[in-house]
């Protein structure tokens, strides 16, 4: 049984490809061949301003080209470790000529997020044939309502689906809506494969420190934690007496005492770090999945006021960890002991894995 997956697979950003690179690796583990569907889709959320572009010109030229550093690294990253289609597709070409595989399968990572995936229901296995097996795993929607005529395509394609996985329960209230089906709420693939899996990984990259320190992953594509969660990062560093290291950051971090900035990680680099960090302050999805997989204590950073992403809120709460989330605007009035307590329960977390598994086996 062969299974072809689509997700975002491509995309710059180590959390996308990890996701899909655990997918398929989970899945092997299990028996399975699958192969990612090579589908390259138009971000309707990416439409950078001249000003945005020449501002990131600028800080590459400052920083010596990391941006070209990340990217060498992602290539090689797809081709040693991911398995693809031998056809690249676009969205004519895969509804011209559909891959054949035994069983389709969508997810995970943000792949029925309107914003990005705008009115391309390719995600949704639209280019499926109306006998094939469709299912998702641990599908992320990321906000809690869909309006117009994006509704109506969502509620007649995932109609189709054979099973639904989502990754956050506001999903499986939409599925629900939507198609009155029964979403399950899976972990993320990230999840799938134990610590030691990661290890490995880690191993391959070139950065090398001893050190404990803390790792800051904050992300603006969502919402903009900046300038507020300086003061998250200010008061934990106080408290912890540790140097941070900031993940992407922006420029003026490279100038802040007792701080490090790393603009070019690459996957392996990506797990290096998140094994070695001390504590976790990420706005991530992905950063709070492996604080999770390397039990670091962390603080999940989110906007509370916004009902659009509840995907840390979702993530953390499923392991016991609720007490790790904190608005951006919030003050960290917590001692040394206290923050280095803000972890998941390894028991939670090993039963959210086990029903994820079970439902990819009750499913293939």
């Amino acid at each position: 049984m062969k299974i072809g997956i689509i997700t975002m697979h491509r995309v710059l950003n180590c959390g996308s490809t990890l996701q899909a690179y655990a997918l398929q690796r989970a899945l092997s583990e299990m028996g399975h061949e699958s192969e990612i569907i090579d589908y390259k889709y138009e971000d309707k959320s990416a439409s950078p301003t001249l000003l945005k572009r020449l501002t990131a010109l600028l800080r590459d030229l400052l920083f010596g080209f990391p941006t070209a550093r990340m990217k060498r690294k992602f290539k090689d990253f797809y081709r040693k470790n991911l398995v693809l289609s031998p056809q690249a597709y676009d969205r004519e070409s895969i509804a011209k000529y559909p891959p054949r595989y035994d069983i389709y399968m969508a997810g995970s990572d943000q792949v029925w997020n309107p914003r990005f995936i705008g009115d391309d229901m390719n995600f949704l296995l639209a280019f499926t044939a109306p006998e094939a097996r469709r299912i998702s795993y641990a599908s992320s929607i990321a906000t809690g309502a869909i309006d117009g005529d994006t509704k109506e395509r969502f509620a007649r394609y995932l109609s189709r689906f054979d099973a639904i996985s989502v990754r956050e329960r506001s999903g499986a209230a939409l599925v629900k809506e939507l198609t009155g089906k029964e979403a399950t709420v899976c972990c993320d693939p990230t999840l799938l494969l134990g610590k030691e899996f990661w290890n490995a990984l880690a191993a391959q990259s070139r950065y090398k420190t001893g050190e404990k320190f803390i790792l800051v992953y904050a992300l603006s594509y969502m919402f903009d934690p900046f300038p507020e969660i300086y003061g998250i990062v200010d008061t934990v560093q106080r408290k912890l007496g540790m140097n941070v290291v900031f993940l992407q950051g922006r420029a003026k971090d490279v100038f802040r005492p007792g701080s490090k900035l790393i603009k070019s990680a690459g996957p392996a680099d990506f797990a290096f770090l998140f094994r070695q960090a001390g504590f976790v302050i990420t706005t991530s999805f992905h950063g709070a999945t492996f604080a999770l997989i390397n039990d670091k204590p962390l603080i999940g950073v989110v906007d509370k006021r916004s009902q659009t992403d509840s995907r840390i809120q979702s993530l953390l709460e499923s392991v016991s960890a609720a007490d790790a989330i904190f608005d951006y605007r919030d003050r960290v009035d917590l001692d040394a002991d206290a923050l280095l307590r803000l972890k998941g329960k390894r028991e939670a977390l090993d039963g959210l894995v086990s029903r994820s598994k079970r439902y990819l086996q009750d499913n293939l």
